[in-house]
Formats: C-alpha cells, structure tokens, sequence
C-alpha cells in the first residue's frame, strides 16, 4: 500500500516508535523500577507515573489514515462503465472537490450497482492508478481497519449504499453493506465499513475468504442501491462522493505491553 507521507493528501501521518526505541525504553523502565525498589523507594505514586507513562506510550503507536480530497481532481476514479467520472470543484462534504455521476434506477437495476470505481489500472496511457495508488496493497498486513466515505444523491427517496473491494483481477471481492438507516436526499452522509473477518456487515467473499480479498486489494467499488418501487424509474438522479479514506490501527506493539505490564506487576505486588 503506498501511503506517501508527502503527499498534502494524506491528513494524518504519525510515525510508530521504532523496536529499537522501544527495548531500549523496556531497559531503563526496568532498572528505574528495580533501583527504587533496592533503595526501598519504590512508592505507589512513583510506580503509577511508570505504569502511566508506559501505558501512554502505547497510544503512540501510528494511527494512519489516507482521505481523497478530490480537491484538485478526479483522482483518476471511474464511473461504473469504467470512464474518468465527472468532478466538482467545490460543494463536497468538506466544501472542497467531489466526484459526481448521474445515473437512472432503471438503468442501476438492469446493469451494475457501481457507482464508483477505484482500480489500479485507470487510467491509459501511464495507467497510474486511482489516487495514484493509495487504496492498493495488502490491507490484512498493513493493518487497515477501516474504509469510510461521505456520500450523497438526489433522488426523492432515500438510497442505501454499500462497497466492494476487490483484487487487481476483479475476484475475489468482498462486499459490505451499511446496517442502518439508508442516506437521505440531499444530504452529505458518512458510511464507514469495519475491515474485519468479524464484521457481519461483509456479507459475501464470493466463494473465498477474509485474507482472501483483503491480502491483495486492487479495486475499491462504490455502489448505490434502488430503492423499493423506483426498479422501473427512468428518471436521472446523481450521486456524489466524497472523502474515501482508509484507516490503519496497528495492535499494540509487545515491547510496549511488557513495559506497562512490568509497571502494573510491580504496583500489585507493592499493593499486595
């Protein structure tokens, strides 16, 4: 996955702590908790600055998330025949650049549900890839926890929306829907999916598995519902979207949870 830290799209960027740092914090945590206790200094108020010391530290660990502002473009995104889609420069949910597609729930219920398409070959001639590739990757190693979205339509009733993700071929994909009210018209809304072998809301993996998908993510896919009694409409409503992103949470690192866990061990038994 390529999250270019220089790139004024990616809104959040803090570095984890390196291994190396992190035995070396181990190592003087240890020995100030032994020293004190040797001189009989090893007081409650000492040990829960240690534990709370330890146990911020473990916040510190990178939240990273990548947002596509389409503040400049289309980002090279795709409508659902796989064309450059349309772009707005002003009036997203931020009040910056949007895409938009204008589709009929006719043609949505007789064809594709994608409106929008993230792959990482669009588009010819240098084929650079959507958002110049921040979506690819495997999602299970990086850690992506979570793919959100602001989105909107016109239409006179409201519409549900879901997402697919997929390999660079297409198959296997992954589709996950929103368990909740659908979005209202005219209306920036948030939908967010958890990317989780435990979400319910992933409800297909096409025949495959979570690492299946999510170890080599090429397309992101948008897709808009139709809603009951409209299958027939011929009538053209657009949609818009905002702000994907994604979010990476690593776990914890265990040198951090030993130094915490060493703090709070001493404190019991000073309790004790």
């Amino acid at each position: 996955m390529n999250l270019n830290t220089s790139d004024q799209r990616l809104k959040k960027h803090t570095v984890s702590i390196s291994n190396d740092v992190l035995k070396k914090l181990q190592r003087s945590v240890n020995k100030k908790i032994n020293n004190l206790r040797a001189q009989g200094k090893l007081t409650k108020a000492s040990l829960s600055i240690i534990c709370l010391f330890a146990l911020n530290l473990i916040e510190v660990k990178a939240v990273t998330t990548f947002t596509e502002t389409f503040d400049n473009d289309n980002a090279n995104w795709g409508d659902v025949n796989s064309n450059p889609i349309g772009w707005n420069a002003s009036g997203g949910a931020d009040g910056g650049g949007y895409i938009s597609t204008t589709r009929s729930f006719a043609d949505i219920e007789a064809g594709s549900t994608i409106s929008f398409r993230a792959h990482d070959e669009f588009f010819l001639p240098d084929k650079a890839g959507s958002s110049d590739g921040a979506f690819i990757g495997n999602w299970s190693a990086d850690e992506v926890s979570l793919f959100t979205a602001s989105v909107r339509h016109n239409s006179p009733a409201p519409v549900s929306f879901s997402a697919r993700f997929a390999s660079p071929f297409n198959f296997p994909g992954a589709i996950a829907v929103v368990f909740g009210p659908p979005v209202m018209p005219n209306t920036w809304t948030d939908i967010s999916f958890a990317i989780n072998p435990n979400n319910p809301a992933i409800v297909s993996y096409e025949g495959q598995n979570f690492d299946a998908v999510f170890s080599n993510i090429g397309h992101i896919q948008v897709l808009t519902g139709v809603p009951e009694g409209f299958e027939n409409n011929p009538a053209p409503f657009t949609f818009d979207l905002d702000n994907p992103g994604i979010t990476v949470i690593p776990e914890p690192s265990s040198s951090l949870m030993l130094i915490g866990g060493s703090a709070l061990l001493f404190l019991r038994r000073r309790r004790s």
